[in-house]
């Protein structure tokens, strides 16, 4: 397999400068740079400069691959050989959601010969949460994240970088802190892991879950589970079952019949702030059956499959 790693960060943030660095300490360490850029205007001049190290660049230029130029992202990752040896890295332009690209990238059938997507956020720490309005989707950039590069910390006094990490670890206090030397050795590490598996694990169903999980050949903090529902549940308490859904799970939606009404299936997700369930009256083909798929880092996969077969009634 090859590791698929989603560069985030907002615009700004440094993610190109970050890549400039990595991509001739991933080749020391024998590792081939895949890199897929993404950007409005520039991914273009941008890929020629990653190109000039050794790496192999396709530019996407246009809309943000979480919506505009998802189709041909994915395309571009259909195509790639099996390559053991190498890592994918996916650099998103900064106006991207993570929590639904992620939400692609780990449920595509189509890309089991890549890992499970870790997700690198980059984070400029003299702007972190000034940005007005843009707050809310640098926060949700990295409330998704497996790891956080701070850039830019010299710009910063002591009492103001520790204020930053902080901040950050309320928003996502199961991301680790990496410098560049620490997260290639990371990937490298991972490269070697992964590289005589054929394809991914990480998406089961029902008692399957605790048993993936427990012999995987290689650990992954990103993951996707998908569960199946009971026939019909109680409305009031699937949607307390959804409102407790722990942090760690960044995205949560599927199919539901309530037990008051059988008849019509539901659309449901949690938004992304955690508070509200949303519910939408779908009419999904005949062989479509009630399921919950959960997107999350380190989520308690054993801990979600018996709160759902709680729900029974």
């Amino acid at each position: 397999m090859i590791p698929l790693v989603l560069m985030a960060g907002f615009l700004g943030a440094g993610k190109t400068r970050f890549l400039t660095e990595a991509v001739p300490q991933l080749a020391a360490r024998g590792v081939r740079p895949r890199i897929i850029l993404n950007d409005f205007e520039n991914a273009t001049i941008d890929a020629a400069r990653l190109g000039a190290l050794d790496a192999l660049v396709t530019p996407l230029n246009g809309e943000c691959v979480c919506c505009g130029s998802l189709r041909e992202l994915l395309q571009t990752l259909y195509d790639v050989p099996p390559d053991p040896g190498s890592v994918m890295l996916i650099e998103a332009n900064g106006s991207t959601e993570t929590d639904e690209l992620l939400g692609h990238l780990t449920t595509d059938g189509r890309l089991s010969h890549f890992t499970l997507p870790l997700q690198l956020t980059v984070v400029d720490a003299a702007r972190w949460q000034k940005r007005w309005w843009h707050n809310a989707l640098e926060r949700a950039q990295v409330s998704t994240a497996t790891q956080v590069y701070l850039n830019w910390t010299h710009k910063l006094s002591g009492a103001r970088l520790a204020e930053v990490q902080q901040s950050l670890r309320e928003v996502n206090a199961r991301a680790a802190f990496v410098d560049t030397p620490l997260y290639v050795q990371q990937l490298a590490d991972l490269v070697h892991a992964v590289r005589d598996d054929a394809t991914r694990g990480g998406r089961v169903t029902g008692a399957e879950a605790r048993a993936s999980y427990a012999q995987a050949k290689h650990t992954h903090p990103f993951g996707s589970v998908s569960l199946p529902m009971p026939a019909a549940v109680s409305r009031a308490a699937f949607e307390q079952f959804v409102l407790a859904l722990p942090q760690s799970v960044v995205r949560a939606k599927g199919l539901v019949r309530f037990a008051d009404d059988p008849g019509p299936m539901h659309v449901w997700h949690r938004v992304p702030n955690g508070q509200t369930l949303r519910l939408d009256q779908s009419w999904p083909h005949a062989d479509a059956q009630p399921t919950a798929l959960f997107i999350g880092v380190d989520m308690p996969v054993a801990e979600l499959a018996m709160a759902i077969d709680a729900l029974r009634v």
